[in-house]
């Protein structure tokens, strides 16, 4: 029997299929384009992927904001109430303040809960490789281990858990503000197609400069081969931004070169969407330790 409730949030990406089976919950993040406001559902129920990077090549951008208190307070207390405590496997508090929000309504909210506790872990990471991160953690909860033994396997394996992601443009990246990268890449953003990753301090950094859409897709393919470790106990995890095809093909060469227990292909979630932008490709995976970062 578990001992405590994984929590993930909406930069996670984590589909319907892992959360059942793992017993994984997650806090709802939200997001607005053109003044309407929606809820970051990672099932999709208010808009389709295709309508939302349809709306993003049409030039509307979407604006992304943290869980609201009442999230938080209503999926902390349903757990509590079980007498559960929590773990929340949160996205880099480097790309997001949601860690540092719940941390302090956590905080409050113990209060009434005194025998509880909440722990809000920085995952250094978004998307799938927080999501995988969250798969893991939970599985160990569901084999009876502690959280403390849990948040020790975390803490050992934390830079393992890795995304390298390429994009069609910086453009999005650059106007969320939420990319390192030197000026070189900025001065040029319509011929460069960067390679990123979610790098050793928690940022997503531009690292790598690539010319041309093709090359990107192999280059990526590349660091996948290079980095993945333990083919037979982890899989892979592919995400695109309405450019499935392209996205079929980087499973069936990783599937060819990789053999790992299993690929799964899905969309980039609307609040990494929105900071990316249409034309993304992710690769989540369990790998070499990261320990690249900016150094400018």
């Amino acid at each position: 029997m578990k001992k405590f409730q994984v929590i993930a949030d909406s930069t996670s990406d984590l589909e319907k299929k892992f959360r059942d089976e793992y017993e994984i919950d997650y806090f709802k993040m939200n997001f607005s384009i053109s003044d309407t406001e929606y809820s970051a559902d990672l099932d999709w129920t208010e808009l389709s992927p295709l309508e939302y990077y349809t709306m993003m090549r049409n030039g509307k951008r979407s604006i992304t904001s943290f869980s609201t208190t009442e999230v938080f307070i209503n999926k902390m207390k349903e757990y509590l109430d079980k007498g559960l405590d929590i773990l929340y496997i949160a996205c880099s508090t480097k790309l997001s303040g949601t860690r540092g929000s719940a941390e302090k309504i956590a905080n409050e909210l113990l209060k009434d809960y005194p025998e509880r506790r909440v722990v809000c872990y920085d995952s250094l990471r978004s998307n799938y490789s927080q999501g995988l991160m969250a798969i893991d953690a939970a599985k160990l909860a569901l084999e009876g281990k502690s959280m403390d033994e849990v948040v020790e396997y975390l803490d050992k394996n934390v830079l393992k858990y890795q995304v390298h992601a390429i994009v069609g443009s910086l453009e999005w990246l650059k106007k969320a503000g939420r990319v390192k990268a030197s000026k070189a890449f900025f001065g040029t953003l319509m011929q460069v197609k960067p390679v990123i990753c979610s790098d050793a301090h928690g940022n997503n950094y531009a690292y790598e400069k690539v010319f041309g859409r093709k090359k990107s897709i192999e280059r990526l393919l590349d660091i996948v081969v290079e980095r993945f470790e333990d083919p037979e106990n982890h899989m892979i995890c592919i995400e695109h931004a309405d450019c499935q095809e392209e996205a079929e093909y980087v499973a069936k060469q990783i599937e060819e070169r990789c053999h790992p227990k299993a690929i799964n292909i899905s969309s980039v979630g609307p609040i990494i969407g929105a900071t990316v932008g249409p034309d993304t490709i992710t690769v989540s995976f369990f790998g070499k330790e990261v320990t690249i970062f900016d150094q400018e």
